[in-house]
């Protein structure tokens, strides 16, 4: 899949709470010292997580491009999240 051994780690937050990114996934991620990243904080089923990626050079593509390659693809994408948008909260 990503060619990493071990794509999941527990890492220590430092007193500053910040985290140091494993080199094995630096190189998976083609990430080099000093390089932008962009991180998103996300809700899972048991509390948050980070997401962490590196930066587009072209947000709007990127998010294009997470939609669907093709227009028909978009249109798919987004209908079915306006269908799990109008579900009835449980």
């Amino acid at each position: 899949m990503t060619g990493v051994k071990q794509p999941i780690r527990e890492v220590t937050l430092s007193s500053n709470r910040q985290v140091g990114l494993v080199s094995e996934f630096a190189r998976a991620m083609r990430v080099k010292p000093k390089a932008k990243v962009v991180e998103t904080l996300i809700r899972l089923p048991n509390g948050y997580g980070v997401l962490l990626m590196r930066a587009p050079r072209s947000y709007s593509s990127m998010l294009g491009e997470s939609l669907g390659r093709t227009a028909e693809g978009v249109d798919e994408t987004l209908t079915a999240l306006r269908k799990e948008w109008e579900r009835p909260a449980r």
